[in-house]
């Protein structure tokens, strides 16, 4: 047992195996200890501004950028997986690098959480403020981002000599609960890492915070019981590693000569640690703010987490062949390098119940269904939907494959969703698979989206539109609606997606004058996310 819960550790689990695809590491490594950083970028899904670069933008980072491990820093960038969602947090910036006085390097994140899932490394001559951002109005434009992450001091997270460090904050020098090699420990040889870990698993999460050297109550019960629920999901899954968070309050509070360090847990309470005066540390239960949620006196426990992928070793919801490469050594230090390896993709083929009760063999070759019916049969089906009656079995599963959100077989569900994830990652290595073992490419995602949608997140260059001519060649339509009303092209634009995927969509035939189910136009979306690189979208006399 660990603090994830089941449906949390499944979550995660779908995360890691779609998120940061195999072919998309294994090229970014290639790439990097090559020594060419804008080639790794583009392996890993992050667009580098070719002016910016013209320009000398990114001189003063030669050096980090020649470590920048992009793929890593993909792998750990924040998410909230639920609901089958596998997607970035959306509107989010990283600082990598820079200082108060100079320029700094930072990579933006999406602007739609379910969409493209491509980042942009970039460059300001003066760091970004976040508290500008607070006071944003509509008709200032989009919010440039939600919040921002500073990793100037996390280099474990996206720096690859520094990537062994990713336990360091914890203060451990290798997995709980395994030796060094990645062997798992017997409970004779556990430690006071893994007795409290234990402790926090089995639900005593007071004796956990006390063998870490604080006492700390159960939280009080809320006036109202939504907060009440988000409170006691903070306190049971809480990942921080208790020691390591007593021992930075304790020299928090050594530096800044307070008597009290705040712990958050979520945005409504903190528990306000005293004691620091020699005694033992005690904590009390404080309402606080959201915009409280950075005072001084609190302690930020971002440095401190434990990684969620330690959390998925032991709860057996994520074999050790999954983890990212650099991760894995961090973890194992001892253990042989590990070779990502990409999981093999489910088999186009599903039996299901038919009309009457009998069981059919379905399978999917050449782009199209295979089923055990005829044309008259088809024809019949046909009719039967046209008088508003109900369609079952194979011609059913072959209908709902192009609808989005509608309920297949588990086989063939589980094939969808592995096919549209793959899209929506990056991953054209692994939809070229599914393509090629005869998988039919109309299907959409719970968004409604084609892989026609997908495009812009899923060509890395003019090379790639091969894909494009070969949708279109099974009869995808290039102006194909998701349930927002979005065209591939209106869905791209929406998402600043890259010139030549817009080029190519136009030449295609997609139609530039489109408006969605909101009302907003191809021409809005084009002036409020467009860019420069989109401007060619714009009429002449616009």
């Amino acid at each position: 047992m660990t603090t994830l819960t089941r449906a949390g550790a499944g979550n995660w689990a779908r995360v890691r195996r779609w998120a940061t695809p195999p072919s998309m590491i294994l090229a970014a490594t290639r790439a990097r200890l090559a020594g060419d950083w804008r080639a790794a970028c583009a392996a890993a899904n992050v667009d580098v501004d070719a002016a910016a670069v013209d320009r000398g933008d990114f001189a003063p980072f030669s050096d980090d950028l020649a470590h920048f491990a992009p793929d890593l820093l993909r792998w750990h960038l924040p998410r909230k997986p639920g609901r089958g969602d596998t997607h970035l947090d959306a509107r989010q910036v990283v600082q990598l690098a820079g200082t108060a006085d100079g320029p700094s390097l930072y990579v933006g994140g999406t602007r739609v959480g379910f969409g493209s899932q491509r980042l942009r490394l970039f460059v300001t001559a003066e760091p970004l403020d976040p508290d500008a951002w607070d006071d944003w109005e509509w008709d200032d434009g989009p919010r440039p981002f939600h919040a921002m992450h500073d990793y100037r001091d996390r280099r474990h997270l996206w720096d690859a000599r520094a990537s062994g460090a990713l336990l360091a904050g914890c203060g451990w020098t290798h997995l709980p609960f395994f030796d060094p090699a990645g062997n798992p420990l017997p409970e004779r040889a556990w430690g006071r890492a893994e007795r409290i870990l234990a402790l926090h698993d089995a639900g005593r999460h007071r004796e956990a915070w006390q063998a870490a050297g604080a006492d700390v109550p159960a939280p009080p019960q809320p006036p109202n019981n939504w907060t009440e629920r988000i409170l006691r999901q903070h306190w049971q899954g809480f990942l921080g590693e208790h020691a390591a968070v007593v021992d930075a309050a304790r020299k928090k509070a050594g530096a800044a000569g307070g008597a009290q360090v705040g712990l958050p847990f979520g945005w409504s309470h903190v528990v306000r640690l005293t004691g620091f005066d020699g005694g033992r540390l005690t904590g009390e239960w404080v309402p606080t703010g959201y915009r409280d949620r950075d005072a001084d006196w609190h302690l930020d426990p971002a440095p401190y987490q434990r990684p969620i992928d330690g959390e998925l070793l032991r709860a057996g919801a994520l074999p050790v062949t999954a983890l990212h490469p650099l991760v894995h050594a961090a973890f194992f230090p001892e253990a042989p390098p590990l070779l990502p390896r990409a999981t093999p993709p489910p088999a186009p083929e599903a039996r299901l119940r038919c009309r009457g009760g009998a069981w059919h063999h379905v399978r999917m070759t050449g782009g199209r269904f295979e089923i055990p019916h005829d044309d008259d049969e088809r024809r019949r089906e046909e009719a039967l939907v046209a008088l508003g009656g109900q369609v079952y079995g194979c011609l059913a599963a072959e209908r709902r494959w192009r609808e989005p959100g509608s309920t297949l077989p588990r086989a063939l569900h589980e094939l969808r969703r592995d096919l549209m994830l793959r899209a929506q990652h990056g991953d054209l290595a692994g939809v070229l698979e599914l393509l090629d073992a005869g998988v039919d490419p109309h299907a959409r995602d719970p968004h409604g989206r084609t892989l026609l949608h997908h495009l812009g997140g899923l060509l890395a260059g003019p090379g790639d539109l091969p894909l494009l001519d070969r949708l279109l060649a099974a009869g995808l339509d290039v102006d194909a609606r998701d349930r927002r009303g979005m065209t591939p092209l209106q869905a791209l634009v929406n998402e600043t997606g890259p010139a030549f995927v817009a080029r190519a969509l136009l030449d295609a035939g997609a139609d530039p004058d489109t408006v969605d189910d909101q009302g907003v136009s191809l021409a809005d979306t084009l002036d409020r996310y467009g860019g420069t690189e989109l401007a060619f979208l714009r009429p002449p006399d616009a």
